[in-house]
């Protein structure tokens, strides 16, 4: 099976755990800490991955590191350890963030500029892409890219939308490759 279908299966179990806990908001913040401590630390990710490194190690390692979450999460980190899938452990926390925002009706947004953005710009944006979605928010992430040369890049769900200048650049150059 591939491992982004464990991840979901995961991602779904724990899902359906945290609403029958009623712990779904608190759950969802200790997988959003996990997932970013997880893809931050390549140390950490190494070790999630490395098969020399004895499952047991592995799995106090990661209670010790995540010993501020809360207990049904604690619980889950031991299942996923217990079953030798602690390599996964930062896709089955993407996986169950993506399930929480779709049941929360949240849009996850990515902005690419050549500058940072000014909070009217931010509130544009998050304005236009609940128009086009009709989410009840929007998760707004920004990322600095010198590339672009100016304009943006968003990105949400299946929809790119690219306004920048290198875009526009590739464009012409196509264009007068053409004629």
């Amino acid at each position: 099976m591939s491992e982004t279908k464990i991840s979901n299966r995961y991602a779904q179990a724990l899902m359906q755990q945290a609403i029958a806990d009623n712990k779904l908001s608190v759950v969802a913040g200790d997988m959003s800490d996990i997932s970013m401590t997880c893809r931050s630390s390549k140390d950490l990710s190494n070790a999630l991955k490395n098969p020399i490194i004895n499952p047991a190690q592995k799995m106090s390692a990661i209670l010790a590191i995540f010993s501020k979450t809360d207990k049904s999460t604690q619980d889950f980190l031991k299942l996923v350890c217990g079953r030798n899938r602690e390599s996964i452990l930062p896709d089955i926390a993407d996986a169950f963030l993506n399930l929480y925002r779709k049941q929360q009706g949240i849009e996850k947004v990515v902005v690419q500029t050549a500058t940072p953005l000014n909070d009217s710009d931010k509130k544009s944006i998050q304005a236009y892409v609940q128009q086009q979605t009709g989410a009840k928010s929007v998760e707004l992430h920004t990322e600095i890219n010198a590339a672009v040369i100016g304009g943006m890049v968003i990105k949400f769900g299946d929809n790119l939308l690219d306004t920048s200048i290198s875009a526009k650049l590739r464009k012409l150059k196509k264009e007068l490759n053409i004629a």
